[in-house]
């Protein structure tokens, strides 16, 4: 028996994302209707309901299976102790690039990931990103580039809470954020949490 073989609930799951990836394109997270989706995935309605409880769950599913295919790459440069500000700038702009070319779900999920109590520990496939940060935020910490005295988790709401508004104001214009935007963002954000100057 092959082990690395999908089993019948993650390839229902994969045929979801898709069907939902284009349905979401095209008529939006809420204008896109569980039946159409269902239909186009080639299930039932109970079946889609039984594995998401509801249409953000869906979206929300969509951007974590992308995150999941760039992320490996990330964690082998995080764990060759790259440095930390690359990394931010790296992550920021693939995360941008996807949202630009997927601006529907983009609205959808950042919108309901600012209205989120970040206090409380998120779903996991609603925070790799944010883990993602976290982690990288840590490193910059060792690398004496980000301040030491506060938990990475904070840190990482508070470059999320810059980049999120950001890339939702570039949707709403429609323009991608450019390098040179991230650049100035990372900037701004590292100013602002960066390592404490020595007082004289």
């Amino acid at each position: 028996m092959d082990s690395a073989r999908p089993s019948r609930k993650d390839r229902s799951r994969n045929q979801i994302l898709d069907a939902a990836l284009i349905e979401f394109e095209q008529h939006g997270v809420g204008g896109a209707s569980m039946e159409a989706l269902a239909a186009r995935a080639g299930l039932t309605r109970a079946t889609v309901y039984n594995l998401f409880p509801s249409k953000e769950d869906i979206a929300f599913a969509i951007v974590h299976r992308a995150s999941a295919q760039w992320q490996p790459a990330f964690r082998k440069r995080l764990d060759a102790g790259e440095s930390a500000r690359t990394l931010l700038h790296d992550a920021l702009l693939d995360a941008a690039c996807w949202h630009s070319e997927h601006p529907n779900i983009a609205m959808a999920t950042l919108l309901l990931t600012l209205s989120t109590d970040t206090s409380a520990e998120a779903p996991v496939d609603r925070m790799s990103f944010r883990g993602l940060l976290r982690d990288v935020l840590a490193l910059g910490q060792k690398q004496r580039v980000i301040r030491s005295d506060h938990d990475p988790m904070p840190l990482a709401c508070i470059v999320l809470g810059l980049f999120i508004p950001t890339v939702l104001y570039a949707l709403k214009t429609g323009k991608a954020l450019t390098t040179r935007e991230i650049d100035w963002l990372l900037q701004l954000t590292i100013e602002g949490i960066g390592a404490r100057s020595k007082t004289k």
